[in-house]
């Protein structure tokens, strides 16, 4: 369920006949419908069709906006071929209806919905929230707001680039998809959502996907695990062929964040040809059968693709579904863990072996969907043996970042440790090596010690090597190097946001803005700090001191608060009708459409 401020819900057509017959004028929304590829192989005429599509995108009003559903692996193929006048602004990961299972594998819960523009600048788009969810126990909700309910709208929160309320099926019309695009791009300057069903054009083929011939030869490193200070590949280098478990990197993402060593803005062409150099060496030094995982932002992760598709066998695109900064109209949740294996793939090790250490089966389980985490309901669930976990599937919804100064150290990109807990329970077996080219502060090394892996960590900066080697000789006494402590707050930062001093605060934060709240009622608009010093009694001195922005300080009364408790069904929020009767119209349209084709493929046999 979703709602769009200010929208004027925007009409669909369904457009008949091939994309390469089309032509568009005017500027509207192009939906793209294609088969869900499993494989490259899968894929007819490949080029022929990007070619076709690339034109089409061309043909497009320069105003239009083009949004194409299809599966990673075509989306990470097509991203790659993508003309200079195509600029891809969102790579939105759109739940399955139905998962696809694998034996030994992640199952695959998510389908790809790319948004392409032709202008350049930032994409036009209404002002849309999804409504909450609420667990299934509790009946609160799904995520637990604490203190800062009088933040959050009393709909839902801001729409993300994850989409797991709404499904996708590639057997049917997919009524939801069109429904949000209909509103979230409901604009003046558009009219119409085109839809471009191609899936009868284009259906998958029966080719397999034939995997790189590699010996099985194995080397090995060193009996002893290692923190390595210096550049990644020249380290890399002095690593042995095939002498790894596990590569994992989650490189500088040239988004100008302050490294002590690193300037993460340097030239993308630049960027791009040392990850490559990088990619390779990693490539080489790992085992037949085993993964290299990449974590980058989609855009990113698209470029990783051409490269690795060309030494590498693709395994997998993991969704991680990290919420993070900044903070925009469509909130960045997607964060890519990109999976390349060499050769044929051996079957996950958490998935293939006789039983996982307490440690482990923590790791690879996951809330299922929509489950709270509050700590009285997960005792109550647990008294009455309610089943409430799963194995993760390739969308990880359930692993939140640091968010606290008091569990980070020095470093402005730390990942959480349950993140790495998760990827190297997944991908390696006890004793086995875990590899990381971008050590910073140590978490890939220390979690896979306390998951009983060796590990070679590399690190250029000196500073962060050796903040992870101090960290490790407290693991190895004892201490848990991802406790809280209260030491002085880290200097690094993750953005560019001040911090504030610490100090005491006479009056909490929450009532200094719920005080603003009210005299915004007062006088029909936000106020000002001259309005705030007349009408407040609070001192100005409070408002000015505890609070890095106006705009932080007004954050409640430009909202309307929220209650995580379930409403009654008479009073929970609706749909409009134009939303819910579109939905109904386009499914049983659809499903007549199927019933006429079955009836007359049962006459033709």
């Amino acid at each position: 369920m979703h709602s769009s401020e200010n929208a004027t819900s925007l009409k669909d057509r369904n457009i008949k006949g091939n994309i390469a017959e089309v032509k568009t004028t005017s500027a509207n929304v192009e939906f793209v419908i294609l088969p869900y590829y499993k494989t490259l192989e899968e894929i007819p005429d490949k080029n022929n069709l990007f070619n076709q599509l690339n034109d089409f995108i061309s043909r497009t009003n320069e105003h239009s906006t083009i949004a194409i559903l299809t599966s990673s692996i075509f989306a990470s193929d097509f991203c790659t071929q993508l003309k200079n006048d195509a600029h891809l602004k969102l790579w939105i990961a759109v739940k399955l209806t139905n998962p696809i299972e694998r034996k030994n594998y992640l199952t695959e819960r998510h389908s790809a919905l790319l948004i392409i523009t032709r202008y350049k600048e930032s994409l036009n788009h209404t002002k849309t929230r999804i409504g909450y969810t609420y667990c299934p126990y509790c009946d609160k909700t799904t995520k637990d707001y604490g203190g800062k309910k009088h933040l959050y709208h009393e709909f839902g929160t801001l729409m993300s680039d994850v989409w797991r309320d709404i499904t996708v099926d590639f057997e049917s019309y997919p009524s939801e998809v069109v429904n949000r695009l209909c509103d979230l791009f409901g604009l003046p300057q558009y009219k119409f959502v085109n839809v471009y069903d191609q899936r009868e054009f284009y259906k998958p083929t029966n080719k397999k996907h034939s995997f790189r011939n590699i010996p099985e030869t194995e080397n090995i490193f060193s009996e002893k695990s290692r923190l390595l200070n210096g550049d990644c590949i020249a380290q890399l280098k002095k690593i042995p062929d095939n002498s790894i478990d596990f590569c994992f990197a989650d490189p500088p993402y040239n988004l100008n964040k302050k490294y002590e060593s690193w300037n993460d803005g340097i030239n993308i062409q630049k960027y791009f040809e040392w990850c490559d150099q990088w990619l390779s060496e990693l490539a080489r030094v790992l085992k037949p059968g085993r993964t290299l995982a990449v974590l980058n932002i989609p855009q990113w992760c698209v470029r990783h693709f051409k490269h690795l598709n060309t030494i590498l066998d693709y395994q997998d695109w993991i969704v991680w579904e990290g919420l993070s900064m900044p903070v925009r109209m469509i909130m960045p949740s997607h964060y890519s863990i990109l999976c390349f294996s060499k050769g044929k793939p051996k079957p996950l090790p958490a998935l293939a072996r006789n039983q996982n250490t307490p440690f482990e089966k923590k790791a690879i389980e996951t809330q299922l969907e929509n489950y709270c985490i509050r700590a009285n309901c997960i005792t109550l669930r647990k008294r009455l043996k309610i089943n409430d976990s799963e194995i993760a599937s390739n969308i990880w919804w359930d692993i939140h970042r640091l968010k606290h100064n008091s569990r980070r150290v020095d470093h402005p990109c730390q990942l959480p440790p349950m993140f790495m807990y998760r990827l190297i329970s997944l991908f390696t077996n006890e004793n086995e090596f875990v590899l990381d080219p971008f050590n910073g502060a140590g978490t890939t090394t220390l979690t896979a010690q306390q998951l009983n892996r060796k590990y070679v960590g590399i690190e250029l900066s000196e500073y962060y090597h050796n903040i992870t080697s101090q960290r490790h000789n407290e693991l190895s006494s004892g201490l848990n190097p991802f406790r809280k402590i209260n030491d002085e707050k880290p200097k690094a930062k993750n953005s560019r946001v001040e911090r504030l001093k610490k100090q005491k605060y006479e009056v909490s934060k929450k009532v200094l803005q719920l005080e603003i709240k009210n005299i915004s009622k007062q006088l029909g608009h936000i106020p000002t700090k001259d309005e705030v010093t007349r009408h407040s009694k609070f001192p100005i001195e409070y408002f000015e001191n505890y609070f890095i922005s106006w705009g932080e300080a007004t954050a409640a009364a430009r909202t309307t608060g929220m209650s995580e408790a379930k409403k009654a069904d008479n009073e929970i929020y609706q749909l409009p009708g134009i939303q819910l009767s579109f939905i109904m119209e386009r499914t049983k349209s659809y499903l007549k459409k199927s019933d006429i084709k079955s009836k007359t493929a049962l006459k033709n046999v």
